[in-house]
């Protein structure tokens, strides 16, 4: 809103503007009205087309191109924005993944943002149906309620453990801030004959709250847990663990029983309740006040019927998928420390007590919705709550300079247990997944389809694929999409009982070398298979190693591609944040064809050509490049010089009269570089050798 507020310039001041202010004052092409008629008629002259309309100008193309409207296909289709944005346009689309996760998503964005207004506001009704019931049924249990007419916000629990030697129990966190803008923080106090610490939330100085922010107070610090009243004694946390580990949570545990190392307690609830007040000008105004407190005997009482509640309906609940019931699969990277860390064997030992009821009571309600679309979108929705509503959910005392509020869960893309955390309350949980107002002229018509399908198995054909592939050093999506997987589980199967509710771990694209490379050549060489000759695809790629775009080369190169073009786009700008330091800030778009002729290719030739495509990247990019603000780094025309190189190589059958499997496939000695690898890392070298500012040395 900021930024639509400024002045628009004229376009002769707009086309002096550097690229990323002129963004500021652009409009995604789909909230616009247009082209003009004028326009169309430029465009289809120089198109030889007839046309008024996007959708019409994709079914001409792709009739004259392909003899049908085009389709698109993604093979690992995650969140769904290829399929959802080539439907848009007017393709027919496809999507595919191994994950369930990726197929719910992506049938959410071609059936629930793609479904026209009426199935949007049918959704957005249905949902306030349903939060207004939860809400009913919270008000009933008074669980968020207390005697003052506050209604609890947040709810703050930390992790504690009594070392040998100790004659307490020590609470665990990093920092004891609670809110930044009100100062408040926690402070702990020893209780006569008892060995549990008493909270107290106080409020501090600015003096004192930069203190509290440089970890005065902090009980945990390096991994070592602190002794809050001699700071002189510490314990390593693994060493708390002890030689045996951690004791393995059973199905029935929804808390630590008294024997565990870790135990767990709330130490702060964040109240509010509106209050109606007399202002200045004598005027009656009503306003939101919030007050931080520990909790007292009162509150306590409260989190025992949320334990007891929870306990009366879990059978229940498990048996119809209202929470869940998934183990969690040993011996993954991302979900050792699970086991380690905490003893948690199964999904549900993620969340609290209090986050287990509010959304089990959230799907039960929205299971009984007669809207198809509705109960789908339901179990979306559980995603987002999820996501935002666990254990996993660490506290951020400035998060927007206001009270404070919870992390999500991927604040990087790993499971990570923390020590203090948040649970969210009914209110916070109720997030807004469609947006009419946005979305209302998004109406899907033309086909689409979704499978749940190793790519390699794929029979579907498509004129193009658009893939954004997993990378050799590959996120464990496979271990991640689990913890949303549990909560689809059974509900998922009587929506689309076709699909396997299961992420299928076992085939997963998992960056272990020879295994990575063999899987993605059968992977891509399948999606060559079942295009036409004139068919494209195109590879989406970011990475700085010169071996992993090595293994990508060999593996497009092995699957009978061959890259006719490449350029780099700039996904990290400023509207979504950009990373400070030599991040890549562009991916790179690979286009690639059929090689339909096995040309034979020498290294003494190649090295020039590589050069020459190499410096036409690099002056392309170096074009964008306006008034001293490059929308580029080194890292960038790093990419760049790869994708130049990558567009030499795969022309080509045969490499100084080597097979593309002999290359692929090759056992190697440790640090023994391909020719593949050393052509690349050549490219790197021109252009390194081109970006040298004039005047200085090489």
């Amino acid at each position: 809103d900021e930024q639509r507020r400024r002045p628009v310039p004229n376009r002769a001041d707009f086309g002096e503007l550097p690229y990323a202010e002129r963004i500021k004052h652009c409009d995604r092409p789909e909230n616009v009205t247009g082209p003009t008629d004028t326009a169309w008629n430029e465009i289809n002259a120089h198109l030889g087309t007839t046309v008024s309309s996007l959708t019409e100008l994709i079914e001409q193309l792709g009739q004259h191109t392909f003899g049908h409207i085009p389709r698109v296909g993604d093979c690992f289709c995650g969140g769904g924005s290829i399929p959802f944005e080539a439907a848009r346009i007017g393709c027919q689309s496809f999507g595919s993944d191994l994950n369930p996760v990726a197929g719910l998503l992506t049938w959410a964005g071609l059936n629930l943002l793609g479904g026209g207004k009426d199935v949007q506001e049918e959704v957005s009704r249905v949902q306030a149906e349903v939060f207004a019931a939860v809400d009913r049924q919270i008000i009933e249990w008074q669980i968020e309620h207390n005697d003052r007419g506050e209604r609890a916000e947040a709810f703050l629990y930390c992790v504690e453990v009594k070392p040998e030697g100790c004659d307490y129990y020590i609470p665990l966190a990093p920092s004891w801030v609670i809110t930044e803008k009100y100062r408040k923080v926690a402070i702990w106090k020893r209780v006569s004959g008892s060995d549990r610490l008493q909270p107290e939330v106080i409020t501090v100085s600015e003096v004192e709250l930069k203190l509290y922010k440089d970890k005065k107070g902090a009980t945990v610090v390096d991994s070592r847990v602190i002794d809050p009243f001699d700071p002189n004694r510490s314990w390593s946390i693994e060493a708390l663990r002890g030689p045996e580990g951690l004791r393995r949570w059973t199905n029935d545990d929804f808390v630590p029983r008294t024997e565990d190392v870790f135990q767990e307690r709330l130490y702060c609830i964040r109240w509010a309740k509106m209050v109606t007040e007399i202002n200045d000008k004598g005027r009656e105004v009503t306003k939101l006040v919030r007050r931080y407190a520990a909790p007292d005997a009162n509150d306590l009482t409260r989190e025992a019927k949320v334990l007891k509640l929870l306990r009366e309906c879990f059978t229940d609940w498990q048996r119809e998928g209202f929470i869940p019931s998934k183990t969690i699969p040993e011996r993954g990277a991302e979900t050792d420390r699970l086991f380690r860390e905490r003893g948690w064997t199964h999904w549900h030992h993620l969340f609290t007590p209090r986050q287990l009821l509010l959304h089990g009571v959230i799907l039960t309600i929205y299971a009984n919705s007669t809207s198809f679309a509705a109960r789908v979108s339901g179990l979306v929705l559980m995603g987002k709550i999820c996501d935002n509503d666990s254990r996993l959910c660490g506290w951020n005392p400035h998060f927007s300079k206001g009270p404070g509020s919870s992390n999500h869960v991927f604040t990087n893309q790993a499971l990570n247990t923390v020590i203090s955390y948040a649970g969210k309350c009914l209110a916070d949980c109720n997030f807004e997944i469609l947006k009419p107002d946005v979305y209302q002229t998004c109406s899907i018509q033309v086909a689409n389809s979704i499978s749940i399908s190793d790519a390699r198995d794929l029979q579907e054909h498509c004129d193009l694929w658009v893939t954004d592939p997993p990378y050799a050093d590959a996120v464990n999506y496979h271990e991640l999409g689990d913890f949303f997987l549990a909560w689809y589980e059974k509900q998922l199967v009587k929506a689309f009982p076709e699909w396997t509710p299961d992420a299928r771990a076992e085939l997963a694209v998992r960056g272990d070398g020879e295994d990575f490379r063999r899987t993605m050549v059968e992977i891509y060489r399948n999606l060559a298979t079942h295009m036409p000759d004139n068919g494209l695809q195109m590879v989406m790629f970011t990475h700085q190693n010169p071996a992993v775009w090595a293994d990508l080369g060999m593996i497009l190169w092995a699957a009978g591609l061959k890259a006719t073009a490449a350029w780099t786009i700039s996904t990290e700008t400023e509207a979504v944040g950009i990373k400070k330091g030599n991040y890549v800030q562009g991916t790179v778009c690979l286009v690639l064809r059929k090689r339909t002729a096995g040309v034979p290719g020498f290294l003494d030739e190649v090295y020039p050509l590589v050069e020459d495509e190499v410096k036409r990247q690099i002056e392309s990019m170096q074009a964008l490049d306006e008034d001293g603000e490059p929308n580029f780094n080194d890292a960038d025309y790093q990419l760049a010089a790869y994708a130049a190189a990558l567009k030499v190589l795969t022309q080509y059958g045969t490499l100084d009269g080597r097979d593309v499997e002999h290359e692929v496939f090759a056992v190697r000695i440790r640090n023994e570089k391909s020719d593949f690898q050393i052509v690349i890392e050549r490219a790197l070298g021109i252009a390194c050798e081109m970006l040298v500012p004039r005047g200085l040395d090489n």
